[in-house]
Formats: structure tokens, sequence, C-alpha cells
């Protein structure tokens, strides 16, 4: 992070007011897959136009904002998105971009321009294809090694949820060979309301799910460097889905954007009914009128770490006790078979 991104998030902290240093910003919910879990796979009915998203952007940047998270649906299937990424980076704003890797290789001029990639994946390829469609492993990883390829850090997620808790072990070995660091986190319910597939028959039980994040925190003692969490999500997720307090920097130096202009405090939380919306009242306005209210159960893990790096809370943080960190992944040459 750049010095004065830095002071201004000090700045927010110690009372000199918020800003949107962080945006997450949800380009469409259309997706080119369908996936069992997920709530977003068709486009909002009045999703921005392409000016209304590049004075938003502007006015965003105006007010301080710095880092743009692209995400979806699937944010490669926007229309503008090629655009989108220009403009930012015009502006020098750090991107990074959550997708399912299957349009990387036709966007990589795009995907260039990202300071991360961050792809999906469930577990092995059965696994994967069973919720999302055969042959989706395949592309995935084809994405993955095209953005790596092309000088791009890459990250994996994975949605630890009934589908693959028992796969976790095959998708860390497969990362390790890979060298793909992979960020875990438990799978939650819709959030939005009146949805067909909510994503709820997928959560485990709270005893699986802090059983499987002590099998993960297990690995990474043993060094392994696949496990792409920070120690301060995976002591978070040992007592998920209770709560737990931690500091929140959400509608303080964090805003989520959807796509039809609508700011949210957060974008991990059930969708309220209204939102203040940039369109009809401008970025400052609108961002000024988010509630920031904290919730105390984050299931994010990226989140989940920014939260407790924003509070300061270092003792969260740390590895145990005489634990060094696992070395980052190093890059290896993996041959992917159709």
């Amino acid at each position: 992070m750049d010095l004065p991104t830095l002071a201004r998030g000090l700045g927010a902290r110690s009372g000199l007011g918020p800003a949107p240093i962080s945006v997450g910003f949800e380009l469409t919910h259309r997706c080119n897959l369908s996936c069992s879990y997920c709530d977003r796979h068709s486009p909002s009915p009045g999703e921005m136009s392409r000016d209304q998203i590049l004075r938003a952007l502007s006015e965003l940047h105006s007010l301080g904002m710095r880092h743009v998270s692209l995400d979806g649906g699937e944010p490669l299937t926007h229309r503008h998105v090629d655009e989108i990424a220009a403009f930012l980076v015009q502006r020098q704003v750090r991107m990074y971009m959550n997708t399912n890797g299957i349009l990387v290789p036709r966007k990589l001029a795009t995907v260039r321009l990202l300071s991360k990639v961050k792809i999906s994946l469930d577990g092995p390829a059965a696994c994967h294809d069973a919720v999302r469609g055969e042959g989706a492993w395949r592309r995935a990883v084809v994405g993955a090694l095209a953005a790596r390829d092309a000088g791009v850090p890459v990250e994996l997620t994975c949605v630890v949820g009934r589908h693959n808790v028992d796969h976790v072990d095959e998708l860390l070995a497969f990362a390790d060979h890979a060298r793909f660091p992979v960020v875990f986190q438990p799978a939650r319910a819709s959030l939005f309301a009146g949805v067909e597939r909510p994503g709820a028959a997928f959560q485990l039980e709270a005893a699986e799910v802090r059983r499987v994040f002590r099998r993960l925190e297990a690995a990474k003692l043993r060094g392994c460097a696949a496990v792409g969490n920070r120690w301060s999500s995976l002591r978070h997720f040992r007592d998920y889905p209770r709560d737990v307090e931690l500091p929140c920097a959400a509608g303080q130096i964090n805003a989520t954007l959807d796509p039809e202009g609508n700011l949210l405090h957060c974008g991990q939380i059930a969708r309220p009914g209204r939102a203040p919306n940039v369109v009809a009242l401008g970025a400052r306005a609108a961002f000024d009128a988010l509630a920031r209210s904290a919730c105390t159960q984050c299931w994010c893990a990226r989140v989940v770490e920014e939260n407790y790096a924003w509070g300061g809370r270092v003792h969260r943080m740390l590895p145990p006790l005489g634990v060094a960190e696992p070395p980052a992944p190093r890059p290896r040459r993996l041959k992917v078979v159709a």
C-alpha cells in the first residue's frame, strides 16, 4: 500500500472521517456458469450503463478509492470490462478480480492489468465439475496457468461445504504441486431474498467447519504453503459461526458497489431492500449515507484478515508461538490433461 493511501486509512481510523479506499465492484451478476450453491447467474434488471459506471468510479476515486476488487457474477463477461480496467489503471487504482477462470485466456490483455487474480476451485476435477459443469475444472486451471504465465499473481479460492469437505486434502495436494495458494472459507446461505438456489443446503454444521479448519491449521503448521489463509482468518474460523468480536472496516475504508449502482457498507452481509444509489445520489452522498453497522461473525477469509489488520490486532495475525510462516509457493510448470 502506498504512503498516501496508508495515511488516509490511518486518518479514517483516528476520526478524520471515512473514505472508500477499497471498493468491491460487482460489475454484473451474469455468469457463464450456473454453480449449484451460487446465487448470481443472471444480469440484474437495472445494471448501470457504461457512462454511469465510469462516472461512479471517477467520483469514488475523487473520494479516495485506490483499490478495486472486480467481482460478479463473472466480471469477465461484462461487455465493458476491458474499458473499465483501462480506466482504473489510468488513475493508478490497483485492481484485483474474482473469477471462475474460464475467460482468462481470451482476456489476457485485461488480466495483465490486474494486481491479482482469484480463481474459484472447489477441489479435484470430479468434485469441481459436479457443482459447476463438465470441463469447468480444466478450464479454471488453464485460466490460472495462463494468468500466472502472463506474470499476474494467482490465488485460488475454495468455499468449503458439503460438496467438497471430504476433498480438501486432495485440493491441497494439487495446489502444493502446482504452487498455487488456496484461500479457504465456509459456505454460507444466499445474501439475496427469494432466490431459487440459496446455498443453505451446502452449509456445514458448526462442528464440521471447525474440524476442517483445524486440519488446515495443522497443514499450515507443517509448512504447507498451499494454505493461503493468514493466521487471523484461521483463528477466526475456530469459532465459526459463533459470534466473535472483530474490528470492522465496512463503511470506514471499504464499500461494495453492486451492478445497479447500490452502494453497501459491506458486500458480505444479507442485501437490504434499499441502499443508497450512486446513480441517483452521486457517490459522495451515497457513501455518506451508509449505515456502517458491523456484524461479529464474518465468513469471507480475506475480509476477516483485512479487518484484523485494520483494527491493529497484531496478536491475531501472528503464527502460533515459535512457528514461522511457510514460504510463499514458487510457480511450477504444470501440464493439464484434458
